[in-house]
């Protein structure tokens, strides 16, 4: 009787001291650069879908010289009747969007590895401002660009916009200083959820910046109120960031890295600017990939499936286009179908990770190869889409598509040692930052090329460069590998899984464990199996 009273107690004790749950209240208190985030992503989308037809609109004056009233019938009427010069149109502005996807994803990438290093030792809060800055900067430049509309070619009014974006990182590189500091900034333990709510803020102010545009456009308050209310919503991150988060540095990086190197000697200095050369952070983000490890095939497989989901991510910036060509949607038409289409990738991914993953217990590999095949789908019901309805099924069928990036990169965790995660998130976000540089003209030159005989090529281009990934997640259903599939024991946690598995062996293992271990220290699951039960 008592046993199982003291029993009792410790499981208690032990939930207690493991398991405080945060308020609703106090966990949205909580909240800083994720809002930030949202807000700089839907000011980002606005002043984007304004400027895209800013930019069509320079192209018809001024690059091809056509008469503005049948510029103005193009633009914000989607006049039919001039169907072929719309497509001339439309071909020098993919033309420029190739341009400048080289131009921005070349210099953000260098920007990012310079700034990461440099964070480490400065803290996060100047990297966040400096980031959000270009982020508003961008449609400030695009007013003074539509000021001189008639008077400049579009690639200068292109490189004008940009610019200050690309020379501050904008998005990549604020993504990059709100991750860190939430993890310079959180527990182990709810980490994860912060990094979730982040992704989810960004993912959520895509279709919202682009409903508000289209909504802008089609009451008509004109361009340059549109970008004002753009450089507005930018603005109130950029104050939401500058009082709510504290600067810090992280434990053992030496205060002012800079000053120390001119105090030092020769060798120090030399040591000192190597650590922040972006050229060395590139060769060590690639370093992971030479590493000896255990399955070296399958790690390389995995990045592959990566490569494979991030290209068609790229297909994005010529779908605007496309909708204008094949179905003659207006801006507002296009930002409604982003909002829908957004909602139905959340319920996909929804559908995906809680359904097939957790209650189905479905394995990785087997729930990425279903994600591919919604991808698949879905892009090729988009490339034939003659109608609204049928863009609409088109994003129903491609709502899971999402998850394969999720799905990658858990796999990928489970492969590497727990302090190479990060070098291995690392390598990531640089395959995401170049493979623009790569696919982005790519895109833009099969669109071109197709836009009178069929425009919706791209779409199919995406579909074919997923087809390796289904065949990489095969391999990995026909071997059944349980640890990276996450069909693992629970007796063999990952170092991710570590701290769930604590509470559950701490519950059913270790009935005295409120009264051998303080409240406050953090269980391993090493410390568990070495704890043995009190000698009668």
């Amino acid at each position: 009787m008592s046993a199982s009273k003291n029993e009792r107690e410790g499981e208690t004790n032990c939930k207690t001291s493991t398991r405080r749950p945060k308020s609703c209240c106090s966990f949205v208190k909580s909240l800083t650069v994720e809002p930030a985030g949202f807000l700089l992503v839907v000011g980002l989308m606005v002043s984007h879908l304004v400027f895209q037809n800013v930019m069509m609109e320079t192209v018809c004056r001024v690059d091809l010289e056509y008469e503005e009233d049948m510029c103005t019938e193009i633009i914000d009427n989607v006049n039919i009747t001039f169907k072929t010069e719309e497509r001339e149109i439309q071909k020098v502005v993919a033309g420029l969007q190739a341009v400048s996807s080289v131009i921005f994803s070349c210099i953000t990438v260098f920007v990012a590895l310079f700034i990461g290093p440099w964070s480490d030792a400065h803290g996060r809060k100047m990297p966040l401002l400096f980031s959000m800055s270009g982020v508003i900067l961008m449609p400030t430049m695009m007013i003074v660009g539509y000021l001189c509309l008639g008077k400049i070619r579009a690639i200068y009014m292109v490189l004008l916009a940009t610019l200050p974006m690309t020379l501050t990182g904008g998005l990549l590189v604020y993504i990059m200083s709100a991750g860190s500091y939430i993890c310079d900034t959180t527990t182990e333990k709810n980490r994860t959820v912060r990094i979730g709510v982040l992704s989810a803020s960004i993912r959520a102010g895509t279709p919202i910046g682009i409903m508000i545009g289209g909504i802008l456009m089609k009451f008509k308050v004109g361009i340059i109120k549109s970008l004002l209310v753009a450089i507005v919503l930018a603005g109130l991150g950029f104050l939401l960031v500058l009082v709510r988060v504290k600067n810090g540095r992280i434990a053992g990086t030496s205060k002012g890295g800079e000053e120390n190197c001119e105090k030092e000697s020769d060798k120090r200095e030399r040591s000192c600017c190597k650590k922040y050369n972006p050229v060395t952070k590139l060769i060590e983000a690639f370093a992971i990939l030479f590493q000896k490890r255990e399955h070296p095939l399958r790690f390389c497989l995995l990045i592959v499936a990566h490569i494979c989901y991030a290209v068609p991510m790229v297909e994005h910036s010529m779908v605007y286009l496309f909708v204008r060509e094949r179905l003659q949607w207006d801006i507002s038409d296009y930002g409604f179908f982003s909002m829908i289409n957004y909602l139905l990738s959340a319920a996909g991914v929804f559908l995906s990770m809680y359904v097939l993953s957790k209650r189905l217990k479905l394995s990785d590999a087997l729930v990425g190869f279903i994600s591919g095949l919604s991808q698949i789908g879905g892009s090729t019901l988009y490339a034939f889409s003659t109608t609204a309805a049928m863009m609409y099924c088109a994003s129903a069928l491609d709502m899971m598509n999402g998850t394969i990036n999720v799905v990658v990169k858990s796999m990928l965790s489970k492969l590497v040692a727990a302090n190479e995660v990060g070098k291995l998130f690392a390598l990531l976000g640089v395959i995401d930052s170049l493979l623009p540089l790569l696919m982005g003209p790519t895109y833009a030159i099969v669109y071109r090329s197709t836009l009178t005989s069929f425009a919706g090529a791209f779409f199919l281009l995406s579909a074919g460069v997923t087809i390796p990934a289904e065949i990489i997640f095969l391999y990995f259903m026909i071997r059944k590998d349980k640890k990276v599939n996450g069909e693992e024991d629970e007796t063999e946690p990952t170092a991710l899984d570590k701290p769930q598995i604590t509470v559950e062996s701490c519950n059913k293992s270790v009935p005295d464990i409120a009264k051998i271990v303080p409240s406050k220290v953090q269980l391993s699951s090493y410390s568990l199996n070495n704890i043995s039960e009190p000698k009668n």
